[in-house]
């Protein structure tokens, strides 16, 4: 499980957009795929770049608007605190991501419970959908740790399975805080 006051900082850190670290930020989908080949290259860690480019990618995959005054792209860094990968974006968050193709998600935690547990894409018509599905799977068969937040709704996924909450705030876009280290 990954400290509250961990998650709060990075939120804080979110809300300000991330000024003291613009270094993180890959613009563009090039740019992201560049530092994840650097990243499997480095650590040999194939399953673990899997998960963190699902992630990433998604930003590029279902954003084509980002919140003023913060840098278009996906936020990554690869050691928060020597222990942590953070990954955020300012992107149009997970709902409205699937609202073309469900208009009848009504919260935040709806579609964050769709797009954890259901076969389903914001790409429609394609039949896609699995991505977030094969990271779940994965952070609990490895005894990982993953909290996600888009809007007002969070998950947390660990060997126990997923947990999905309502959140006190709001955030742009989506933040993921993955924890590859949990179960070592």
């Amino acid at each position: 499980m990954i400290n509250i006051n961990i998650i709060n900082a990075i939120v804080s850190e979110m809300n300000n957009c991330f000024k003291e670290n613009k270094y993180s930020f890959s613009e563009t989908r090039d740019i992201f795929s560049a530092r994840m080949q650097s990243y499997i290259l480095e650590t040999k860690k194939y399953l673990e770049a899997a998960i963190i480019g699902e992630i990433g990618n998604n930003t590029f995959d279902h954003n084509f608007i980002f919140e003023d005054n913060c840098l278009r792209g996906v936020y990554c860094d690869l050691s928060y605190n020597q222990k942590y990968i953070i990954l955020a974006d300012f992107g149009k968050g997970i709902k409205q991501s699937l609202l073309p193709v469900v208009p009848s998600i009504s919260s935040d935690l709806e579609a964050l419970n769709i797009a954890f547990t259901k076969q389903i894409s914001g790409r429609s018509p394609e039949q896609r959908g699995n991505g977030l599905k094969f990271v779940s799977e994965s952070i609990t068969q490895n005894n990982w740790y993953l909290f996600f937040q888009s809007g007002f709704a969070s998950c947390s996924i660990d060997i126990n399975g997923i947990i999905f909450n309502e959140m006190a705030n709001s955030i742009k876009g989506c933040l993921a805080v993955l924890d590859l280290n949990a179960g070592n």
